[in-house]
């Protein structure tokens, strides 16, 4: 698979051979847990937990592995309540249909739920799911607030259920070839003094508050708040949470957590000493609060390591990609491929590509894959740890190292100061 062949992409076949789930998928015969053991074949039952957008990729990527059905649907927004009890089949079968989150849980013949919530609810009804004896699959970041991580992995601990945070990075067929040719030393890059990350996109400047109609009397007003101060209803900050502190994370939270999971996965990093963020809103203004202009910068002094995330929504160049900067190459990965660049010393040219592997055609920086469907893989991978009772591949503690470094940079900025780890 070269990269200088884009059409030559992984079959998903390949894919799923790769990721050692079987050429099929995976199958849920002979599974079993502490809850509850499963005759073979049987089929899992699953409580789908906030139905906004995110939610319909994940649906896709679960109904791809066989053995699966879901039995209820919750959301406090009536409108994506109604429209994905209908997507799953809520015409034609019965499925629970709530805006409680606390009556999917307490379902018995309810086997694990899809968290998929704005950021200000993952911590909590992971810590209820995995109380109530539900394996969860639960949207990144994995916590809101720094002193969320602590109380959330250890409940898991008590639990024994089996987390998986959706940074999906980890189960990207290319990227798991890349994580074990670095473990091997078959790609050995050298010394590695810097990783650059970023997410840039060049959207339209959001000048006023658009106009959505949605009427109080079709949201739980309450129940979205949860943790959050108490607020008047305010569609805008309803339907665009990720840009507001109360709900959201801002860009770090939802994109420089993809590359941060995987490049600590790929590196095997432990936190950063210190962490510094600048950055503002520039070209995105009006009632967003979080900035759009994004520069964190993350220091590995015993490592001789610095990281550094650059967002943008103004200019796209060279989009969505991480590259791993060493003495001896540099390794450039997105959602598609890698490519491994050697370095020559001096002033010598900079040799071309020497390795690669395309897992997905799409042009280099792309959001998305589009030879493969992430979800399916990830979704696999936390199933597949729940039949043989091992660890799932992005798991609780893995979630919550990336989520509270994007929690340190927004402290960073939001304070104004360095911060120390």
């Amino acid at each position: 698979m070269n990269a200088d062949n884009p059409s030559n992409s992984m079959t998903r076949r390949e894919a799923m051979k790769f990721l050692g789930l079987g050429a099929t998928g995976l199958a849920l015969g002979s599974h079993s847990s502490k809850a509850q053991s499963f005759a073979k074949n049987e089929t899992m039952n699953f409580g789908l937990i906030g139905c906004g957008g995110r939610m319909r990729r994940l649906i896709g990527g679960l109904e791809k592995n066989p053995g699966t059905r879901i039995t209820s649907v919750c959301d406090v927004y009536d409108d994506f309540l109604n429209s994905t009890h209908v997507l799953v089949g809520g015409r034609e079968r019965e499925i629970q249909k709530t805006t409680r989150y606390e009556e999917v849980l307490a379902r018995k013949d309810i086997d694990a739920v899809i968290v998929a919530t704005p950021d200000h609810w993952h911590a909590p009804i992971t810590i209820d799911a995995v109380e109530a004896g539900k394996d969860v699959y639960v949207e990144k970041p994995v916590t809101h607030k720094l002193e969320e991580g602590h109380q959330l992995i250890e409940a898991v601990k008590r639990s024994g259920k089996k987390v998986q945070v959706g940074a999906q990075q980890r189960t990207m067929p290319h990227l798991v070839v890349l994580k074990q040719k670095l473990d091997s030393g078959e790609i050995n890059p050298g010394k590695v003094t810097r990783v650059h990350m970023q997410w840039c996109r060049n959207t339209g400047p959001f000048g006023g508050d658009p106009r959505y109609r949605i009427t109080e009397d079709q949201v739980d007003w309450k129940r979205f708040l949860g943790n959050a101060p108490d607020q008047p209803f305010d569609p805008l900050r309803m339907r665009n949470w990720r840009w507001i502190w109360d709900f959201g994370n801002g860009p770090l939270g939802d994109l420089m957590v993809h590359w941060l999971d995987a490049t600590n996965w790929l590196l095997d990093l432990p936190m950063p000493s210190q962490v510094i963020m600048s950055g503002g809103k520039y070209h995105r203004k009006g009632s967003f609060e979080t900035p759009d202009i994004t520069n964190c910068i993350m220091e590995y002094p015993k490592l001789d390591l610095q990281m550094d995330y650059v967002s943008s929504w103004s200019n796209n160049h060279q989009k969505a990609c991480t590259v791993i900067m060493g003495t001896d190459a540099t390794i450039y990965f997105d959602r598609n491929l890698y490519q491994v660049i050697p370095q020559r010393p001096g002033n010598e040219p900079v040799a071309q590509v020497s390795e690669s592997m395309v897992a997905s055609a799409g042009p280099l920086g792309s959001d998305h894959a589009v030879d493969f469907d992430a979800q399916e893989f990830h979704i696999a991978d936390w199933l597949d740890a729940i039949k043989n009772d091992r660890q799932p591949v992005d798991d609780v503690e893995a979630g919550v190292q990336a989520a509270a470094i994007c929690q340190y940079g927004n402290l960073s900025y939001r304070e104004k100061r360095f911060v120390q780890i």
